[in-house]
């Protein structure tokens, strides 16, 4: 075992035991009513100070050698990135259809439209390229700490955590900042690697909302809600749950008025239109709508056989090993995850962790309880402190009970789907509010105990920035396939449109994607000329377009009918070329480019 495991070991079991000491202390009440608590109150220029230190750290994590790690790119980032390149200078996607709501991409989806759209106006404005492309969720990784911290500040504004409510944000928004979940989401470009911000803007205009009684907030966070249902398949789930659940406490507390109500739910259905007729015609049998400002297409295949459970004599196993796994995923992490999310021994949020969590959600959760069965007086829905515009203790709960309904949503969602660390993107924001939660109560009872707390984190993120940087390209070299880009970019600049292009299907997934970014491909061609190997396959993969083609190399390569042939090799074939005469190799490490030049 490596020493992290070991330290892991030894977390955990600290992480238990303050929990252990935190539920003592309050059980005996060290802190009853009437004895005086210990409070440490942070000055907001010091707390700025602080906010902007943890920023900093957070745009290094982020930023630092983003082109260089992950090293490569992955099928789906170039999906996206082909895609957005295609709306940018053509106005239609690889398949030809002009401003899809939701692009077909693989056959079955797979690349939700936000961020391709997004990415469409960083190529107008910027063109293509691997930092480009990884910018936006490295951007919106960043600005997710900046955020989290008021949420936390306003999570924690009111009642008995009040007067340490900066201290309790700067510590949540470090832990997030250092998340090795969080850290390794920001540097690539998956779809769903930009949900955790416009989940937390959606929750912090929510919270707001129900603190100020605004109709103008709770219509923003709607928006933004309805946003967030293009960000990601599992949305369309986890958001309808999570407003479900947290309206009926905020109508039973009084929160929100009939009218307020009304107004939100059309502003979502609004914007939401559109991903809702998509959907009626997939799942309805409606046609297809194709206008010169935008289409609402149908996809070739379906997934949910993929992703959802069957409901047959297997459903109680299967309803059995989703939770197995998401317990394994929030607490130790699940080895049998693609290595593109996390590095082993360090788990999503750090592996020793989830103690505190486990706290912090029987805490919250035991408060939701106690508010929802207190119902508010006809004529003063809640008191207010005077003067002062803050909310009472029950609004407090209110508040929370928001991140409360989003982990009921997400574990719902985690039983009725085959669960992965991708598909289950938004239970974790959640997860690390409660974590701080949990630190929050321990540090209530006794500041020691959190102090512990910090100083195991710190350790660890010392040890994950050191790993990471060190040893995640090489854990994921098959999944990001460095220095094909390059390879196959360089085999088009020696052929361009006149000689065959080959290339190899070793260590490679898809690698015709990574062939249409590279080469900023016209999609319009590629449409024309594209073979599937199985065009109603769940994910299509292409075994040729134009002049290239992806396969295993030919037995008889060097025969005369390849010698104008450019090829693509991996290192391990390189020796199929040793005995032809005339052949160039230009190496660019993982996979070399191999041709005879033309005569002149």
């Amino acid at each position: 075992m490596r020493i992290i495991d070991y330290y892991n070991y030894i977390a955990t079991a600290a992480c238990i035991l303050i929990c252990a000491a935190a539920v003592v202390i309050y059980a005996r009440g060290y802190n009853a009513r009437g004895k005086k608590k210990e409070r440490f109150t942070w000055e907001n220029g010091l707390t700025y100070l602080l906010l902007a230190g943890i920023i900093l750290i957070a745009a290094f994590l982020r930023l630092y050698k983003l082109t260089a790690i992950p090293a490569g790119l992955q099928q789906d980032e170039a999906s996206i990135g082909y895609e957005a390149y295609a709306l940018a200078r053509y106005g239609i996607d690889r398949n030809g259809y002009s401003y899809p709501v939701y692009p077909i991409t693989w056959g079955c989806g797979g690349g939700s439209p936000l961020l391709i759209y997004l990415n469409m106006f960083s190529v107008r404005l910027f063109g293509t390229g691997v930092l480009k492309l990884r910018l936006i969720p490295a951007i919106c990784g960043i600005l997710t700490v900046l955020l989290f911290f008021f949420i936390l500040r306003e999570a924690f504004g009111y009642g008995k955590y009040e007067g340490n409510r900066n201290g309790i944000a700067l510590f949540g928004a470090f832990f997030l900042a250092v998340c090795p979940w969080h850290v390794i989401l920001s540097r690539w470009s998956l779809d769903s690697n930009i949900m955790p911000f416009v989940l937390a803007l959606a929750t912090y205009l929510f919270m707001l909302a129900v603190r100020k009684r605004s109709s103008l907030l709770y219509v923003l966070s709607a928006a933004v809600y309805a946003i967030c249902m293009y960000t990601y398949g599992s949305a369309t789930i986890v958001v309808p749950i999570t407003l479900l659940l947290a309206l009926i406490y905020c109508v039973r507390k009084r929160a929100i008025t009939i009218g307020q109500l009304v107004a939100s739910g059309v502003v979502f259905l609004l914007i939401f239109l559109p991903l809702l007729v998509f959907y009626g015609v997939n799942y309805l049998g409606l046609p297809e709508i194709h206008t010169g400002l935008f289409t609402i297409n149908r996809f070739t295949s379906s997934r949910s056989e993929e992703v959802f459970l069957k409901l047959d004599k297997t459903l109680p196993a299967q309803l059995w090993n989703n939770l197995v796994t998401l317990i394994r995923i929030v607490t130790f992490g699940d080895d049998s995850d693609m290595l593109c999310h996390f590095i082993p021994g360090y788990s999503t949020l750090l592996e020793f962790t989830f103690p505190i969590t486990f706290l912090g959600i029987a805490v919250s959760y035991k408060e939701a309880i106690e508010g929802f069965a207190l119902v508010p007086r006809k004529n003063n829905s809640y008191e207010r402190t005077m003067n002062l515009g803050q909310t009472s203790e029950d609004e407090n709960k209110t508040i929370n009970v928001i991140w409360n309904s989003t982990l009921t949503a997400c574990i719902v969602l985690s039983l009725l789907i085959t669960a992965d660390i991708s598909r289950m993107v938004m239970i974790f924001l959640p997860l690390i509010f409660y974590f701080v939660k949990g630190a929050a109560f321990a540090a209530e009872q006794s500041k020691k105990l959190v102090a512990v707390l910090i100083v195991l984190v710190f350790l660890a993120t010392a040890a994950f920035t050191r790993d990471y940087f060190s040893l995640y390209n090489s854990n994921t070299i098959s999944v990001f396939m460095p220095t094909y880009g390059d390879a196959i970019g360089r085999a088009y600049e020696v052929a361009g449109d006149e000689r065959p292009v080959w290339s190899t299907y070793e260590g490679l997934s898809s690698p015709y994607m990574i062939a249409l970014y590279y080469n900023e491909y016209d999609p319009r061609k590629f449409a024309e000329t594209v073979v599937y190997k199985d065009p109603y396959a769940e994910f299509r993969t292409a075994s040729s377009f134009g002049n290239f083609t992806f396969a295993d190399l030919p037995e008889d390569v060097l025969d005369d009918q390849y010698s104008s042939t450019v090829f693509v090799v991996a290192s391990s074939e390189l020796s199929l070329f040793e005995k032809g005469e005339g052949y160039v190799t230009e190496n660019m490490g993982g996979y070399s480019v191999v041709y005879r030049p033309l005569s002149e």
